[in-house]
C-alpha cells in the first residue's frame, strides 16, 4: 500500500509540474529555461481567449518574419524573455492588408533591446 501511495503522489507531482503545450505552441517557445520559455505561449493563449489571435499567429522579431503558418523551415526562437523590450499583438483583420495570408491568424511583433535578431 505504501508503494502505491508513493507512486500516486509522484504521478500527481509530475503531472502538475509539467507545462503542457500542443505541437503548434512548441513553435513559440523561447530559449529560456523553466517557466520563462512559455512566455509567448501564455501571451498567445490569453490573446486567443480574447479573440485577438487565431491558432497560428505570425511572429516578427525586430522586423524579421520568424514564423507564419505555411513556413516549412521553422527554426526555434533564439531569444530569452529578458531580451524582449516590447510585444505588440495585432488582430488579423488589421494586419492582412500588410502581410497577406501569412498573418491570417493575427500578428505578434517583438522588439528586442538589441534590435538585431538573427534567424
Amino acid at each position: 500500500m505504501k508503494i502505491l501511495t508513493v507512486i500516486f503522489v509522484f504521478l500527481i507531482c509530475f503531472s502538475c509540474s509539467t507545462y503542457k503545450v500542443n505541437p503548434i505552441e512548441k513553435k513559440y517557445l523561447l530559449k529560456d529555461e523553466g517557466d520563462a520559455k512559455y512566455y509567448l505561449v501564455e501571451l498567445i493563449r490569453k490573446a486567443q481567449i480574447e479573440h485577438k489571435l487565431g491558432e497560428e499567429p505570425m511572429l516578427i522579431i525586430d522586423g524579421i518574419p520568424v514564423y507564419y503558418h505555411y513556413r516549412k523551415d521553422f527554426v526555434s526562437i533564439k531569444i530569452i524573455k529578458d531580451q524582449i523590450k516590447e510585444v505588440r499583438i495585432t488582430e488579423s483583420s488589421k494586419c492582412v492588408s500588410l502581410y497577406g495570408s501569412a498573418c491570417k491568424y493575427g500578428l505578434i511583433t517583438l522588439k528586442t533591446y538589441s534590435g538585431k535578431y538573427i534567424d
